[in-house]
């Protein structure tokens, strides 16, 4: 029987996520019969500790478990973990890096810009309006669960002095994004298949933090496409975890435009697993149970 260590917490700005997906984790796992342990990663002084498992279950949402940072330590030190490769998840962790890696194999993404500050966005706001006339997202390189992403839709009437102030961190880059008028999809990945996709329709904005966590009438449902289109989604998912090379599990979210394209936004090396996650309820439509979902990581 495997000892598996379910590593989780952290002191990044998902931490209150990472705690929620690590405990229902924790719980499936002691529910099918494994030795299991939580160990919050902002506790944790020394990683060779986790040797002491044979496998750890990484639930650490945002850089500290999905940068691959944490992966190459653990390759360094022999020990076994869940999920991707520090390689994958260093190339889909940074969005710029990202979006680099789907241009050159030309799977489509909406167009974008980089700056290293944002700053230099309320500096560049002239060259910004002139190359996105429908307007913008605004997203940090390094970050998730839409934390300090901001929608622009109208570029000349935006005032950016007043945001700047409301960010977490202004000072690291951000990745300017053509706004696309759309339907949000994400698409999940297990173990060599693709999950049935998942519409999601939310009454805010965009599909925010609060969105994701918090809000219950933000509506996940089964993607409502015709067959051609729905083999076109699958298909463009399929080449973006293979081009990445996406282990064992994951997940990427896809816009379609009012004229029927698609366009990867970004991937999810350590998707959330709490009971307001879009992976568990896509693996629920392929018949697993949540805990059947988490035997399945660890295999």
């Amino acid at each position: 029987m495997k000892n598996v260590c379910v590593l989780y917490g952290g002191k990044s700005s998902e931490r209150d996520v990472s705690l929620k997906s690590g405990r229902f984790i924790f719980e499936s796992l002691t529910k099918i019969g494994y030795e299991a342990t939580l160990i919050d990663y902002a506790d944790l002084n020394d990683i060779t500790k986790l040797k002491d498992f044979s496998l750890v279950f990484i639930a650490l949402h945002g850089e500290e478990g999905e940068s691959g940072i944490l992966q190459s330590q653990m390759e360094a030190e022999g020990i076994n973990y869940t999920g991707s490769d520090f390689e994958a998840c260093r190339n889909s962790w940074d969005k710029e890096i990202c979006k680099n890696i789907l241009n050159k194999n030309n799977l489509p993404t909406p167009d974008f810009l980089v700056f290293k500050t944002f700053q230099e966005i309320i500096e560049s706001q002239l060259e910004i309006e002139e190359r996105f006339h429908d307007g913008v997202f605004i997203k940090p390189c390094k970050e998730g669960s839409s934390i300090d992403i901001i929608k622009v839709p109208n570029l000349s009437k935006f005032n950016f002095e007043d945001v700047k102030v409301n960010l977490i961190n202004g000072n690291r880059r951000f990745l300017v994004e053509k706004f696309i008028e759309g339907r949000e999809f994400t698409v999940g990945f297990l173990d060599g298949h693709i999950l049935e996709p998942l519409e999601i329709i939310t009454k805010r904005e965009f599909y925010d933090y609060s969105a994701k966590y918090d809000d219950d009438d933000t509506q996940i449902i089964r993607a409502d496409l015709d067959n051609n289109a729905l083999e076109d989604l699958k298909d463009i998912a399929r080449d973006c975890f293979h081009v990445f090379e996406i282990s064992k599990w994951g997940r990427v979210d896809i816009l379609q435009d009012k004229e029927g394209n698609f366009f990867i936004l970004e991937l999810n090396t350590v998707p959330g697993m709490t009971d307001h996650s879009l992976f568990p309820f896509a693996a629920s439509l392929q018949g697993f149970s949540f805990e059947e979902l988490v035997n399945e990581i660890i295999k």
